[in-house]
């Protein structure tokens, strides 16, 4: 009746076959389609509109993504910028400036912009980070199509589409995850004749991965150690044979990590403009309990749809979703296959779910002060900046290992009517998972008069809309600036950050002619001129730029005319005003 195949506890997982599956390319085109399907809407668009509701975050990866391509055309530091938040600019180590991503497309931001670039991206990053567990997982289940069930599964999984609804590039690339798979498998389960070898490549690994995004650095450590004490807990004999080997690895690792990103880890740790104070409460962005089984939008089946408006956080940081069919495979999963892999992943994978769970137990959008794992990492540097809810990464990784598993002894199962059951179970579960049609983009018109001839290269423009975090329209001026090829700086940003006064920034703070312009937008009275001009002087501004809905206000014109003293140019809609020397 049951699958009973064991595997030695003092057995290796199989060595890595050396030949490539020729089906493998099929596979890659198999995600692909996928992903442009649920992309489909942007597919048409890549330059006149961005994936994702969140306008704010698609324009501030545009930008970093033509940041990174002007940086390296002009060689400046691509890691940090005065283009935006001028004069004082951007440390990119403390923001999603995903510099690897940056240098990877910048062909394509050279060639047809840095809209395209993100969209392109966009739709890419589910597709290489289930790739990227495809190959991984080889090792561990030899057979290709319970492979490629489980890619699938993990680069489309819940956290991913949620993430990708809102526009997070940098979450959707999520390729470190069967990176660590693969090293776990490398350095801790087999003997290693070159452990120092591959403590190096692991280095490069992480190093790659600081410049995509640090955050996962931190849980991706997290991960790996949670994962070597469950196998040393497993197999302690084996752990004590391997302490040099593993001795060795972290070393090599340690040492090329340290290398390669000594500059990096200085703007984290010293560098100008960082945060002095944490970004956010802990507790703010964990995976509410209930959302495990409780799907939201991003889901095509969606029971208990009503409870989904309850839980913590909102609909981008809530990809923790399970459902009850899939743990009912992942139950089964671990009572059928008998092997002591399955239950180490298990395991890792339920001690992942309670850190992700955060410092206090959440249910349904409520903390019951009950205290979770995560107070034991909590106070580790860069993991106490972490969201806890994204080491639900880690876990989709887990349970599409455990699917895989389950997948390649499905077809053993005795008698018939009991491998026809868990075949039905496994269809629901993965129905249960399938994505809904819950990608949206934001249409983009840039006004030609920040592409024309009318702004020069190096002019430091003041704009309104400025940039900022407001999430319907805050990235507009940052994708300007990116389609005109960063041809000004911007003295307004959107970003992570600090100054003299404030420990922390999470945009620009207001001038006071945006101060102005917004007081006469809303109605209010005419504010007094004087402030204004000057902070523009002091900012080194040479342009000053009213678009949008300001562009048509009489008194926000007249008032601009005042401060700058001149009458300006209108072009595209948007009014320039050049100031005087």
């Amino acid at each position: 009746m049951v699958d009973t195949a064991t595997e030695p506890a003092a057995a290796a997982p199989p060595a890595r076959p050396r030949r490539l599956d020729a089906r493998v390319p099929a596979v890659l085109g198999l995600y692909l389609l996928a992903s442009l399907a649920l992309n489909h809407r942007v597919v048409g668009h890549l330059g006149s509109a961005s994936t994702g509701r969140i306008q704010s975050d698609a324009g501030l990866f545009t930008w970093w993504l033509g940041w990174a391509s002007f940086s390296l055309t002009h060689g400046l530091n691509p890691l940090y910028s005065t283009w935006m938040n001028y004069p004082a600019g951007v440390n990119a180590m403390w923001n999603t400036a995903v510099p690897v991503l940056g240098m990877l497309f910048a062909p394509v931001t050279l060639a047809f912009g840095a809209l395209v670039a993100y969209n392109v991206a966009m739709i890419l990053g589910p597709v290489a980070s289930g790739f990227a567990l495809l190959l991984a997982a080889r090792p561990y289940v030899p057979r290709l199509w319970p492979r490629a069930v489980a890619g699938l599964a993990y680069g489309f999984s819940p956290f991913m589409v949620a993430h990708a609804a809102v526009g997070h590039l940098n979450l959707v690339w999520m390729v470190l995850p069967p990176a660590l798979l693969a090293a776990v498998h490398a350095i801790l389960l087999r003997e290693q004749p070159r452990p120092l070898r591959a403590g190096v490549l692991l280095g490069v690994v992480f190093a790659g991965q600081t410049l995509l995004y640090t955050q996962t650095v931190a849980l991706g450590a997290v991960a790996l150690v949670v994962t070597a004490a469950v196998l040393a807990a497993r197999w302690p004999g084996r752990a004590r044979e391997r302490a040099r080997q593993v001795g060795l690895a972290a070393a090599g690792c340690a040492v090329t990590y340290a290398v390669l990103c000594a500059y990096p880890l200085y703007l984290i740790l010293a560098g100008p403009s960082r945060p002095r104070v944490p970004i956010r409460e802990p507790g703010e962005y964990v995976t509410d309990l209930a959302n495990l089984v409780v799907p939201t939008e991003v889901t095509w089946w969606r029971p208990f749809a009503p409870a989904a408006g309850q839980l913590r956080g909102y609909y981008g940081e809530q990809g923790g979703y399970l459902g009850i069919p899939l743990l009912a495979v992942l139950v089964l999963t671990m009572l059928l296959c008998r092997r002591p892999a399955v239950r180490v992943t298990a395991s890792v994978g339920a001690l992942l779910v309670l850190l992700s769970l955060g410092p206090h137990l959440v249910l349904l959008g409520r903390d019951t002060g009950v205290p979770g794992p995560w107070l034991v990492v909590s106070w580790l540097p860069l993991v106490h900046q972490a969201e806890p809810m994204r080491m639900q990464a880690f876990v989709a990784l887990c349970v599409a290992l455990l699917l895989a598993y389950w997948l390649d002894r499905l077809g053993g199962f005795r008698p018939a009517w009991v491998r026809a059951g868990c075949g039905v179970l496994t269809a629901l579960a993965l129905l249960s998972w399938l994505p809904s049609d819950a990608l949206r983009t934001v249409p983009i018109s840039v006004p030609a008069a920040f592409t024309g001839d009318a702004l020069r290269p190096g002019d430091v423009v003041e704009s309104y809309p400025a940039a900022t975090g407001a999430w319907e329209t805050g990235g507009a001026a940052l994708q300007w600036q990116a389609a005109a090829g960063m041809r000004y700086r911007l003295t307004s940003g959107y970003f992570i950050g600090s100054d003299a006064a404030r420990p922390l920034l999470l945009e620009s703070p207001p001038s006071a002619f945006r101060q102005g312009v917004t007081a006469l937008a809303r109605g209010g009275p005419p504010p007094e001129p004087a402030a204004a001009r000057d902070g523009l002087r002091r900012s080194g501004v040479t342009v000053v730029a009213v678009a949008g809905p300001a562009a048509g206000n009489p008194r926000v014109l007249g008032w601009t005319r005042l401060v700058t003293g001149v009458r300006g140019e209108e072009a595209d809609g948007a009014w320039l005003f050049r100031l005087p020397r």
